[in-house]
């Protein structure tokens, strides 16, 4: 399985909403994973986007998504899933965001 993309996020967790530096993984199958450090030793969450996403939202897309403090809107984006679930996530850049 290839690697498309790797770094460090901002992701809101799903019940107080607060927001979590995570290393997060981008993987050729369509796998988004989150880990607690770059080592990836301790898997988080995991999102099949090929069989649950339904949308991705950007930037001033995600009007209702406030980012952490200090992050500009444009740095959001938000995936929308089929259970109507989201996971809303801040890159420290936009470049880092696409």
């Amino acid at each position: 399985m290839a690697l498309l993309k790797s770094g460090w996020l901002w992701r809101q967790t799903s019940v107080l909403r607060r927001w979590k530096l995570n290393w997060c993984d981008l993987w050729m199958d369509g796998s988004l994973c989150f880990y607690t450090t770059e080592s990836r030793r301790s898997l988080e969450q995991r999102v099949s986007l090929k069989t649950l996403c339904m949308d991705v939202r950007s930037g001033l897309e995600c009007g209702d998504v406030t980012p952490p403090e200090s992050n500009p809107r444009e740095n959001l984006v938000v995936v929308v899933l089929k259970d109507g679930s989201t996971v809303n996530m801040c890159a420290n850049s936009e470049d880092e965001s696409l």
